[in-house]
């Protein structure tokens, strides 16, 4: 099969691979560079099950590019290529944080209630005004302190699903608990008025 000839803008002549050659050269990377990527990807995930997912998305980016035959170094490419997966990644990680159902949390909770109607509102009540708590926090710091005190986890282990250090957790758990205590001594001295 034969290489299309193309004219890019500036008026030189430039060959574009056919689909099937760039499937086929993707592929022969794949075959040659394959392990090392997964393995090069595998070492800098916080979630090693990430590894696949992304380098799938290097192999489809490099059958986008349409001038291989241009690529000096296609073990160097490659690995440029990965890097920026990798950033990109990162990048979406640290804007999303773990999430907790905090739903799922309050109604376990309220499970364990007693039958007492009044304390049942009390407990409701005070869910709510928890909620209503957690909602004026960032993100990390709210579920920082739901990992801990409701799905049990240690400092450690939230800052592996967060991403962040173990000081940074300990510090948003510190901040949750603190800016919890306030609303609720704040909502405690409404209530004795």
């Amino acid at each position: 099969m034969a290489n299309r000839s193309t004219t890019t803008g500036n008026g030189l002549q430039g060959c574009t691979l056919p689909k099937d050659l760039r499937q086929s050269f993707v592929s022969n990377i794949a075959s040659r560079y394959g392990d090392r990527l997964r393995r090069f990807l595998s070492q800098r995930l916080r979630n090693v099950s990430d590894a696949p997912d992304l380098a799938q998305e290097v192999f489809l980016r490099l059958m986008r590019v349409e001038h291989h035959e241009t690529i000096r170094s296609p073990e160097a490419y490659l690995f440029t290529v990965a890097s920026h997966v990798l950033h990109q990644h990162t990048l979406r990680q640290s804007m999303t944080p773990a999430s907790v159902d905090i739903s799922e949390l309050f109604s376990e909770l309220q499970l364990t209630s007693s039958d007492d109607p009044a304390a049942s509102v009390d407990l409701e009540q005070r869910l709510e005004h928890l909620q209503h708590s957690l909602n004026q926090l960032p993100p990390k710091v709210s579920t920082t302190l739901m990992l801990h005190r409701f799905a049990g986890f240690s400092i450690e282990e939230i800052g592996r699903q967060l991403g962040v250090s173990r000081r940074t957790a300990k510090k948003y758990l510190a901040r949750a608990l603190t800016h919890c205590r306030a609303a609720e001594a704040e909502s405690a001295n409404k209530d004795a008025r």
